[in-house]
Order: structure tokens, then sequence, then C-alpha cells
């Protein structure tokens, strides 16, 4: 009898510039610091195009040709960062300018991975609401308010051109970007 395939998580993002990700991980941290968050520090500063998905170790190559292959016409974006909100009482993050490019490179990265990977991805039917996540799901709702109540009073605005999408892989607990399409 053989072994089941190993699987991995990955997803598909806009990753931040190394400058905007390091002034949001001191957002993250004053979470960390004073609620105990610690799941949004597991990533870089992104936009999440394709929510994480399970796939076989043995075919990453795939992913990553898939990947290299996705063209978008509108190479260059630029993304507009533009202070804080949340989702109910459970997220926290920065908010991303309204884009219609951003919507319609969502829209064409999630068509292309389906089309090359299949039912590994799903089409995601809820509404794209392009954000970067500060606290998320170990954010407790009695911690809310306090947070809410600090980053709703700083003021935060970014913006960097999007020349590229990254694959991020779960690896020991964090996500790695293991490739970018240029």
């Amino acid at each position: 009898m053989s072994q089941p395939a190993k699987h991995n998580m990955y997803y598909v993002a806009i990753v931040c510039p190394t400058q905007i990700n390091e002034k949001i991980q001191q957002f993250k941290q004053w979470m960390k610091d004073r609620f105990g968050c610690v799941v949004a520090m597991k990533s870089p500063a992104h936009i999440t195009l394709i929510p994480p998905f399970w796939f076989t170790n043995e075919k990453e190559d795939e992913l990553m040709k898939t990947l290299r292959s996705f063209n978008d016409d509108s190479a260059i974006q630029k993304i507009e960062l533009d202070g804080f909100s949340h989702f109910r009482k459970r997220v926290l993050y920065v908010q991303v300018k309204e884009n219609r490019l951003l919507n319609e490179l969502k829209t064409k990265a999630e068509k292309h991975f389906i089309e090359k990977i299949g039912e590994a991805i799903k089409k995601d039917d809820r509404p794209f609401h392009p954000h970067i996540t500060i606290a998320n799901r170990d954010m407790k709702p009695a911690h809310f308010e306090k947070a809410w109540e600090h980053f709703s009073n700083k003021d935060f605005q970014e913006s960097f051109d999007r020349n590229s999408i990254s694959l991020l892989k779960l690896c020991q607990g964090r996500w790695n970007v293991i490739g970018e399409n240029c």
C-alpha cells in the first residue's frame, strides 16, 4: 500500500514592499504585545488574491509554472493604503482604496489558477474586499474595542506599485514567498 501524498497549504497574493511590510509589522507587533495576537504575524503584509488551499507537495512545480504563466495586461498598478477598518469585531486591517484594476486582477488570477490547477482552487463567491490584516482569528472580542480605539485614531497612508503577484507556502508555521511572477 502506498503512502498518501504530502500536501501543503499555499495562497496567491500581492506582497507589500519591504518598507511598507515593516510598518505593518509594527501594527501587528502592537497587537501581539497588548493582546497576544500572533496569527497575522505569520505572513508578510499582503493582499490575498486566492485564499489558502491544499496542494500536493510533489506537484509544487505545477504551481510555480502556473504562477509564471499568469499574464496580466496592466503589469503595474498603484495600490493605495488609507487608514484602518475592521470586519465586525473579528478582523482589524489596513484599508486598501477602491481599485477597479485590483478587482480585475483578482478575477483574472483566480480564473487562471482554476484553469491550470483545477479543483484544488475553489472559486471564492464572497465579494472581494482587498485589505491587509493586522489581527484576525486570535483576537478576542473583548480586546477589539481597545484595539479599535487605538487604530481608529491613527493615520496611515501609503502607496506602492504592484508589478507582480506571489505564491506563498506554509512552512513550519510561517507563510513564505516561494515564487513571483514579474
